[in-house]
């Protein structure tokens, strides 16, 4: 049983004993006494929980005494749990108005005495109470000690964290990295004799490095200008022709919607991508065997379409998967340990970091102690970094020792790194609780930040501390396990921060969450234990269904995870029988409608149904009263939320974007005071549904889309948002409907400047404002702000000067089409320019030092670009009949495409043209008649 995972529970329960919402049924004489009685033990138990957590591990004994010990509690914190819940649904039976359709009510209307419940209640509170005291008495024959056990981290006060975790990518590889740039990028990479695509294996055991090597290939220069395209994707155990297809096609442009197409026109559409170009696609963590090279063949089919010289680099850790799929042997790349030297360079980055708890001590002495405890990790980067991030938080040589000394070095586990499992024993326990439940998620799947963070929520891993945020405290539990290895590889992307999880830190969480947590495989029969209860499932087999014996093991079943693409919902019937559940994912699911029944799930906390084929859900959804996000995200089809959703007082997070049918929103909005995260607020005409709504819902925060703003009456009503005092928005979308006629009131200009954002505003877009103007006097203040974009602002002449906003990076012009000029001033630090369907713009600023990618889409008016480009990597230009020729001074390009532009292309044509000698030595250059890129 993981560590930690008791710990937790017993918290969890002591903190519900105590809780307010608990207080009216202690009223009951019969019941007092028990709660104080229940309340003493679990404080005697709790004290000795961490030594017995650490003894289990050698001590059958002490591990079927926690075993007891988590059933009882599991048992009384569903009873907490339903008293809790019931008290919840009666207020809102008490207080639910008339207008609520009649059947919401029968569906959940009941006749029970409450009295006779309390009474049935006491009851059981009494025989657990009983089944506590025995344990608790026989905890003496372990020689239990309160509070000792092994040293935690002391992140009570952590200091302040950032998505800017210092990551120390790669450490004495630099050598291996141009090694096998150099020959990916040669001219003799071209094997005569060798048919189909070209493979390049990395291979070495876990813990190595390989991803990280080939991401610092991927990533390279050299690479990204020698290859016109490039694709990243996950394999793993699970090498399915068709979900790698897809992969590749949308790794290669996400704009690409193919997640409904069968095989055959997914590789048609994949070989029409790589056809003449030369690409690097990179297969991470493959695991094939003989009897899985048909699959392979049938991938690469579709790969032999691109130019000579294309490369597919597979990264694996078993030896045959590399000489299988290797084209010939130079192209086997065997990863070895890190050399002493580079190992302890990396563990000294990390361990002695600014702000390093050792940080006044005798560095002599902790570096002699980090140096042996490097030597245990011999070689291997992860287990490097794992523990360089563990000793950062070490205090002195005393702790140091500790680590360097622990029994666990001797683990014997197959798999499993004595390293990482040290480091996972100096977490605190509901770190612990987060770490194991991130591992519900299949390996190589790419977590949101959000969303991990929702789940931790919901299932209360999160514990109180003084007058701190449960959500801040969470956040700072995401960056801890980052800056610890246990999550890796951040990225920003349009939806939020993305995570992922390495493979053997992947693995060390299913094997010590092996007697809570139960996970199917694809193909896989799914047999359920008969001496454990199943806490979590997680399935990727789309078939899974279960019997009643098995609905007889989950009955305590907390969390249902499914990860199947498109998945039928074979067991949606029966999901009403897992009275337990909190959290439920069945994103993709492919049902119109979900049944009433799931409503009878009351402890649910998180529901997430994304991008599935829900047109609606069941207005009885109001009285899954514990609920905490809801995520219908991508449900194109979705027309409609529940009336009463106002009445779910504990939600926190509802992201609907993506949500095209959606045209109104539930009326009383205002009164989700808890409320952190809305995809987008539809603005409606009637009471109940305007934009006032949003004034007092202050948590609100990450990405936010203003919908229908057409239906704001001007500038006070703009101002009832209150977006101003909105700390936590980081993206805004203002935007109006695109089909106005010319007879209807414009006031855009007014109500645009009413929707002031808080300062601290990074992304901005603007769609479908149908003023001559936008210069809202606010715009100037957003001193954060990095990306703004103009979609379909028709009528739009001129945009205010952006020169001044000294953080901004990104500017997008789209579809507007009376716009003329752009400021003349210098940009002190825009990146990226991308200009789409403007034609009447004649012209663009002349001073753009810091520019690095410039777009160029039918601005039909163009006559010529800037001189002062010293730092563009990037230009496309696509259907500009006037551009006359390319500027001088472009000694940083290295992709340039020229389509559907007859006078450029001419003047560009190799060793011909007038313009050859300023792109000679770009590396990759498209030159087109037609006007598709």
């Amino acid at each position: 049983m993981a560590d930690g995972i008791v710990s937790g529970l017993v918290s969890d329960v002591l903190k519900t004993l105590a809780s307010t919402a608990f207080q009216e049924f202690k009223r009951l004489r019969a019941l007092e006494g028990d709660v104080s009685a229940l309340r003493d033990t679990y404080t005697l138990i709790q004290a000795v929980l961490a030594d017995a957590e650490v003894k289990q591990r050698e001590q059958k004994a002490v591990e079927e005494w926690l075993r007891r010990l988590r059933s009882a509690s599991l048992e009384l914190e569903n009873i907490l749990d339903d008293v809790v819940t019931d008290a919840m649904v009666q207020r809102l039976r008490n207080e639910i108005e008339r207008g609520i359709k009649h059947k919401v009510r029968a569906f959940f209307s009941s006749n029970h005495n409450p009295l006779l419940v309390r009474v049935r209640v006491a009851n059981k509170v009494k025989a657990i109470r009983r089944k506590l005291e025995v344990i608790d008495t026989e905890k003496s024959r372990y020689q239990l000690t309160s509070n000792a056990g092994v040293v935690v981290d002391d992140t009570t006060n952590m200091e302040e964290t950032t998505s800017l975790v210092p990551v120390f990518e790669i450490y004495g590889r630099d050598e291996e990295v141009n090694t096998v740039v150099e020959k990916i990028c040669s001219k003799d990479i071209i094997r005569d004799g060798v048919e189909g695509v070209q493979v390049y294996v990395v291979w070495g055991m876990g813990g190595m490095g390989k991803t990280t090597l080939a991401q610092s290939i991927y990533n390279h220069e050299r690479v990204k200008a020698h290859f016109e395209l490039r694709a990243w994707v996950y394999v793993s155990n699970d090498f399915q022709v068709k979900k790698l297809t897809r992969g590749i096609i949308k790794s290669l442009d996400n704009n690409t919607s193919c997640e409904q197409w069968e095989l055959d026109a997914m590789q048609v559409e994949l070989r029409k991508k790589l056809e003449g170009k030369t690409f690097l696609i990179v297969l991470d963590d493959v695991w094939i065997e003989d009897k899985d090279m048909k699959k392979w063949e049938d991938l690469s089919k579709a790969l032999t379409s691109g130019a000579k010289g294309s490369i597919v680099m597979v990264t694996t850790r078993n030896e045959t998967t590399s000489g299988m799929m290797a084209t010939v042997r130079e192209f086997r790349h065997p990863l070895g340990c890190l050399s002493e030297e580079d190992s302890w360079s990396l563990f000294k980055k990390l361990a002695f970091a600014p702000g390093s708890k050792s940080e006044g001590e005798n560095i002599s002495e902790l570096e002699s102690i980090g140096k042996e405890v490097v030597k245990k990790c011999k070689g291997l980067p992860l287990a490097v970094k794992s523990l360089g991030g563990l000793m950062r938080s070490k205090r002195n040589a005393m702790e140091w020792r500790s680590v360097k000394d622990s029994n666990v070095w001797q683990l014997q586990e197959d798999g499993i790194l004595p390293a990482l499992k040290l480091s996972y024993d100096n977490l605190l326990p509901h770190m612990k609780r987060c770490f194991v439940y991130s591992c519900l998620f299949p390996k190589g799947y790419e977590m949101s930040k959000d969303s991990l963070i929702e789940l931790w929520m919901a299932n209360g891993f999160i514990p109180p501390r003084e007058e701190a945020d449960l959500y801040v405290i969470a956040v700072e539990t995401f960056y801890y396990l980052v800056s610890r290895s246990f999550l890796q590889d951040l990225e920003e992307r349009f939806e939020g921060l993305i995570c992922k999880m390495h493979d053997l830190m992947h693995d060390l969480g299913r094997y010590l969450m092996k007697r809570d947590y139960f996970f199917t495989e694809p193909c896989k029969n799914l047999i359920t234990p008969n001496d454990v209860e199943i806490l979590h499932f997680s399935s990727s087999c789309p078939d899974v269904v279960f019997s009643d014996k098995d609905l007889k093991r989950l009955r305590s079943l907390r969390s249902l995870f499914i990860f199947v693409d498109e998945y039928k919902g074979n067991m949606i019937s029966q999901l009403s029988k897992l009275v337990y559940l909190r959290a439920l994912h069945l994103d993709e699911i492919q049902v119109s409608t979900l049944p009433e029944s799931i409503c009878k799930l009351k402890h649910l906390r998180y529901l997430s149904i994304c991008d599935s084929e829900i047109k609606s859900l069941p207005e009885s959804i109001i009285y899954l009263q514990n609920l905490q996000v809801l995520l219908v995200q991508g449900c194109q089809n979705l027309h409609k939320l529940p009336e009463g959703m106002r009445y779910m007082k504990n939600l926190r997070c509802l992201n609907n974007e993506g949500c095209d049918e959606l045209d109104c929103m539930p009326v009383g909005i205002k009164e989700l005071g808890c409320l952190r995260r809305l995809g987008v607020f539809v603005v409606g005409e009637k009471k109940g549904s305007q934009i006032t709504e949003l004034g007092d819902l202050y948590l609100l925060g990450g990405r936010l889309e203003l919908k229908g703003l057409e239906n704001v009456r001007g500038l006070e009503e703009a101002k009832s948002a209150n977006l101003k005092n909105k700390t936590n928005l980081t993206y805004l979308v203002l935007r109006w409907s695109d089909d106005r006629g010319s007879e209807e009131k414009i006031d855009d200009e007014e109500v645009v400047e009413g929707l002031e954002p808080n300062s601290s505003l990074k992304e901005l877009r603007i769609k479908d404002f149908m003023g001559k103007m936008i210069c809202p006097s606010w715009l100037m203040k957003l001193r954060n702000l990095v990306e703004i974009q103009f979609w379909g602002c028709k009528r739009c002449e001129s945009i205010p000067s952006l020169v001044k906003l000294p953080s901004l990076k990104v500017i997008v012009l789209a579809s507007m089409e009376a716009l003329r000029c752009l400021d003349d001033d210098e940009f002190p630090s825009l990146q990226v320019l991308y200009i789409m369907d403007c034609p009447q713009l004649v012209s663009l600023p002349n001073n753009l030092p810091t520019l690095e990618g410039l777009t160029l889409i039918k601005v039909l008016g163009l006559v010529s670009l800037p001189n002062n480009l010293p730092k563009l990597t990037r230009l496309g230009i696509v259907s500009c009949p006037e551009l006359q020729c390319l500027p001088n001074g472009l000694k940083e390009l290295t992709s340039l495409s020229i389509h559907g532009c007859e006078k450029l292309k001419r003047r560009c044509e190799k060793e011909k043209g007038e313009d050859w000698p300023k792109i000679s030595h770009v590396p990759n250059i498209s030159l087109q008649d037609d006007a598709y890129w």
